[in-house]
């Protein structure tokens, strides 16, 4: 395990950081014929079935044949399994559309598509209703974007921000050694679908369940916030770890672990822009939604608005602030749709550095892990 430093906070080198762990990685965007073709050893299990990237890539080149000749790449896609958000993220991945994914509400694309799951022995179907009204104004048509909508809200990922945080995440955990993860919670959970992205992103095998343990060959699971007090006693022994979605208190994730009898680590994620943060397997602190991953850096400052010619104060250890971040897959002057989120000046070692603020009020220990509070903005 690598030495825990403590410092002056100027930095994210001078902080603890897991040994053997990648610090930075590539995160640039594959070609889209490596991204279409996937993996051979990819399946997908849900409710008792099991799908390989096939069905994936061929729903995904239905979809683009339907799109061909439209002035819009939008597509408004509705299910109530995850096999519909990780086709989204394919089609977003791969540029051939933005994606909104939609249950129960009215799509804002002209073309729709349905994903129906048919009992354990069949295989799913995709259906196309078009004619409706394009009401949703894409930020920019240089790139694709996977639509949720949340609490009135429309949060939005870019293609970049889906790749990037996969990617990253996957790199912190090493999951490309894992034989495969579970996802349990709601099928379009913001953390649940970052989760699968690391699906995509890694080759690895997935299994989907809302609740309890899913069915399928998997060595390592992540529980979205819906379904932690599902999960207790009910997920298989032997896994390598459990993330859940933070935060939780300390209490709550050793019940989980002394009842699962591995770790529990708890990740956090910024609206728009995946699993940020997370527990090293090696270093569990409870009560900590861990340090930034692979790739991301943050920051705890002073929530008073500064001059931008200023800066806001960097606060140190234990003190509560707003958080920041950034990172190569994170676009500063992209809100993803949360207008807390917006471009701040940090004042770090006499110059102003340019970060992504996320209106959120936490603080930092002396090894930099996060303790995040409320919200720092209405």
């Amino acid at each position: 395990m690598s030495k825990l430093v403590s410092s002056e906070f100027q930095s994210w080198e001078s902080l603890y950081w897991p040994e053997g762990v990648p610090r930075y990685v590539d995160v640039s965007l594959p070609q889209v014929d490596l991204l279409i073709k996937g993996s051979g050893n990819w399946q997908y299990a849900s409710a008792g079935r099991t799908l390989g990237w096939e069905w994936l890539s061929a729903a995904a080149s239905d979809v683009k044949s339907k799109l061909e000749g439209r002035g819009s790449r939008c597509l408004s896609l509705e299910g109530d399994d995850l096999l519909a958000g990780l086709l989204g993220e394919l089609l977003v991945l791969s540029r051939i559309s933005s994606v909104e994914l939609v249950q129960g509400t009215r799509p804002s694309c002209g073309l729709s598509a349905s994903i129906s799951v048919p009992g354990a022995n069949g295989r799913p179907s995709i259906s196309f209703t078009e004619g409706g009204q394009d009401s949703w104004s894409i930020p920019s048509q240089a790139t694709s974007y996977l639509s949720i909508s949340l609490e009135g809200r429309r949060v939005m990922y870019s293609a970049e921000a889906l790749w990037g945080a996969a990617k990253s995440l996957s790199a912190f955990l090493g999951l490309e050694s894992e034989k495969g993860i579970a996802v349990v919670g709601a099928p379009f959970g913001e953390f649940e679908l970052s989760a699968a992205a690391l699906s995509i992103a890694t080759g690895v095998r997935v299994a989907y369940s809302k609740d309890g343990s899913p069915a399928g060959d998997y060595s390592a699971a992540f529980i979205g916030a819906s379904a932690v007090g599902s999960i207790d006693g009910k997920l298989p022994r032997g896994l390598s770890y459990a993330g859940v979605e933070g935060p939780l208190s300390a209490n709550i994730t050793r019940k989980i672990e002394r009842s699962l009898g591995y770790p529990v680590l708890q990740m956090y994620g910024v609206s728009g822009r995946g699993i940020l943060f997370s527990n090293p397997r090696d270093f569990n602190v409870h009560g900590s939604v861990g340090i930034a991953v692979t790739n991301v850096d943050a920051v705890i400052s002073e929530v008073l608005e500064a001059s931008w010619y200023r800066g806001r104060r960097l606060l140190g250890p234990g003190e509560e602030g707003e958080l920041a971040v950034k990172g190569s897959f994170i676009d500063i002057s992209f809100n993803a749709g949360d207008t807390r989120q917006r471009p701040i000046q940090v004042r770090i070692s006499g110059k102003n550095q340019q970060w992504l603020g996320v209106g959120v009020l936490g603080k930092m220990d002396e090894n930099g892990y996060l303790y995040p509070g409320g919200r720092s903005f209405a």
